[in-house]
């Protein structure tokens, strides 16, 4: 009899992404999660025309793996490696470079790549003789990572594959981002802010730059759109076009995704993809580890890339200025990479955790699946999706029930809410969901308005309607699951989310006792505290709530969203879960919500987990990944009727 998804299923699932056509063979990076030492690790594998695989590292994090002339390299626990394509042995070009982002240069000897000359230590590391930390920026941290050192300089480096030789080309004391290169002329993509020496506020943009390292000049490529979000850029093989996916920031933070065209003759920027489709896009998940490119190039002006749409991926190809979708299916593509006419994508569905698979006449044929012995011995969870009409009847609610189907006809219920809001569920393997299915439960997640991937009415509708019609989307959904699925047991609901999905599970149970107990994961109970306290408080809020903190009525209608202002009539049991590193939600959003409930005699405890940040049920210590779902499902068995 097969065995259920549990949570320490974590450490033999694998993952495979990064998929790349290296001197015409695939090349891929293969995840795991180590129990014993307590990390993530990444091997580079090749998988040739008899499907065999052959695995070129072993041991550590290996990533990027790319082909200059006749060596793969690669970045090894956050330096540069380089071993021969036809044998042999690896070798280290450098040492404690911190490699962040690595580029080929297009000659066959060439790469650029970036990285960080901080001396900063991680956030909370002890000494016995602590330095202070001078505070002089206006953005002086960022969640994940730590403080920022005002003296560190974003360095890239040009390193010369074949000769063994690299120098130092370019430096910025402010964020910066490696796109692509082209060593041939010289000439460097990066994305970066137009004006980051503001000194009382954020600078929002992220604008693309061509740098001619010879000239030592810089053109913003996207300055026909000056108040631009971008985050990739391209060359064409021929360099005579750059590719670019961004947003006009038009509605801020809640812009749809598109792609642009740069002709570099033309000086000129043209918008390509005028579909509701969010270019590149995502699917919330907590599996996938180290995601690659969704954008190649076939030849000169003809190349292949995704969107999100509905909670799924589609493929699309480009040619010349003209955009037609080749490829749409209940899946989520991690990345995809081209051999020839022959494409290839990672994808992972809510019922396969990882694959790689060939496009071959709109059928998704499998080329390699790491966790094929073990899928034939476990049985996951079933997973279908529903939708409704909206409480306003303005929009439809689509979402998913995710269950063991016939292991009961009265399933307790999870409502799980995701973060964002601007993010999306949708056809993507949770390991999380899988395993709370595991322990009996039927887990109900939806995309309410503000959730991405439904066009840009959708994705914007919730600026500035916080616990408005997005309550009720998550509400309706829930409703319509426990109507449309019969083995459903309205007796016993419970909520559940992280961030956004925090927010939304602490609105809720300061607005309805209809749940038998809760899970408040690192959220937002406090836009007034949370304003000049998150990493990007000042200029996320401003614009998620559709007004500033110090606008004429400001304060008062930042207590009217938030979740603390309610938190005297919630009677509902309620556990909360934060990361003690947070910098997006910070602790004091949790330390507050879980003293304003505890004075009303209602059960309530706090959970903090060391060494943590904002995005540590998805990448943080595995061990306490496991720790926080155990502390899940007992708070919800406690109050099963």
């Amino acid at each position: 009899m097969s065995e259920k998804i549990k949570a320490t299923d974590l450490f033999e699932l694998k993952s495979v992404t990064q998929v790349s056509n290296i001197n015409g063979q695939i090349f891929a990076v293969l995840n795991r999660v180590d129990e014993k030492n307590n990390e993530y690790y990444s091997d580079i594998i090749s998988i040739n025309e008899n499907n065999e695989i052959i695995k070129w590292t072993d041991g550590g994090k290996n990533t990027s793996p790319i082909a200059v002339g006749n060596y793969l390299v690669y970045v090894h626990n956050g330096d540069l490696m380089r071993m021969p394509l036809n044998g042999g042995g690896s070798e280290k070009l450098t040492t404690d470079q911190k490699i962040s982002k690595i580029v080929s240069g297009k000659d066959n000897q060439t790469v650029f790549y970036q990285g960080t000359n901080s001396k900063v230590p991680a956030k909370f590391k002890t000494s016995q003789f602590p330095d202070t930390r001078h505070v002089r920026r206006f953005d002086n941290r960022h969640d994940g990572i730590g403080w920022v050192d005002d003296e560190a300089d974003n360095l890239i480096y040009r390193f010369n594959v074949k000769l063994n030789q690299g120098n130092q080309v370019y430096s910025s004391k402010y964020d910066l981002s490696l796109q692509d290169g082209d060593a041939k002329h010289n000439h460097l993509m990066v994305v970066k802010p137009t004006n980051p020496t503001l000194k009382t506020k954020s600078d929002h943009t992220e604008a693309v730059y061509e740098i001619d390292l010879t000239k030592d000049t810089e053109v913003n490529v996207t300055k026909d759109i000056p108040d631009g979000i971008f985050s990739f850029a391209t060359y064409a093989p021929n360099n005579e076009e750059i590719v670019i996916a961004g947003n006009d920031y038009q509605i801020p933070n809640a812009t749809v995704n598109a792609l642009y065209s740069y002709k570099v003759s033309e000086d000129k920027l043209v918008k390509l993809s005028e579909e509701e489709s969010e270019v590149f896009g995502s699917v919330t998940g907590d599996f996938i580890q180290n995601p690659g490119k969704h954008f190649v190039w076939k030849d000169n002006g003809t190349a292949v890339f995704t969107t999100t749409w509905h909670g799924h991926s589609q493929v699309w190809q480009k040619d010349g200025d003209s955009l037609t979708k080749i490829y749409e299916g209940h899946c989520h593509i991690v990345d995809l990479t081209v051999i020839g006419d022959q494409i290839f994508l990672d994808v992972s569905t809510p019922e396969v955790p990882s694959q790689l698979v060939e496009l071959v006449d709109q059928q998704l044929v499998v080329k390699y699946d790491p966790n094929e012995n073990f899928s034939t011995q476990h049985e996951y969870a079933d997973v279908t999706p529903f939708s409704t009409p909206s409480k306003d009847g303005k929009a439809t609610v689509e979402g998913w029930v995710l269950k063991y189907t016939g292991s009961s006809n009265h399933l307790p219920v999870i409502l799980y809410v995701h973060g964002g809001p601007q993010a999306n569920y949708g056809e993507t393997f949770f390991h999380e969901f899988q395993a709370l299915a595991s322990r009996g439960y039927a887990i109900v997640y939806v995309n309410p308005r503000g959730s991405t991937s439904y066009g840009q009415d959708f994705e914007a509708a919730v600026i500035g309607h916080y616990g408005d019609e997005d309550y009720d989307d998550v509400l309706s959904g829930l409703d319509a699951a426990l109507t449309q699925f019969a083995d459903l047991d309205n007796q016993n609901t419970f909520i559940a989310g992280g961030s956004y999905g925090g927010f939304m599970s602490g609105w809720a149970v300061g607005h309805t006792d209809r749940f038998n107990a809760a899970v408040i994961q690192r959220p937002v109970s406090d836009w007034h505290s949370l304003y000049g306290t998150s990493d990007i408080g000042v200029r996320f809020i401003r614009t998620e709530l559709g007004m500033d903190l110090f606008d004429e009525g400001g304060l008062e209608y930042y207590w009217d969203r938030s979740p603390l202002k309610y938190a005297p009539n919630v009677k509902t049991p309620t556990r909360i879960q934060h990361g003690e590193w947070d910098m997006r939600c910070p602790v004091n959003q949790s330390e507050a919500l879980f003293t304003a409930i505890k004075q009303t005699g209602t059960d309530v405890d706090y959970i903090r987990y060391p060494q943590s940040f904002h995005g540590f049920s998805r990448n943080g210590l595995p061990s306490l990944r496991i720790k926080r779902f155990k502390d899940i499902y007992e708070w919800f068995d406690k109050y099963l009727k």
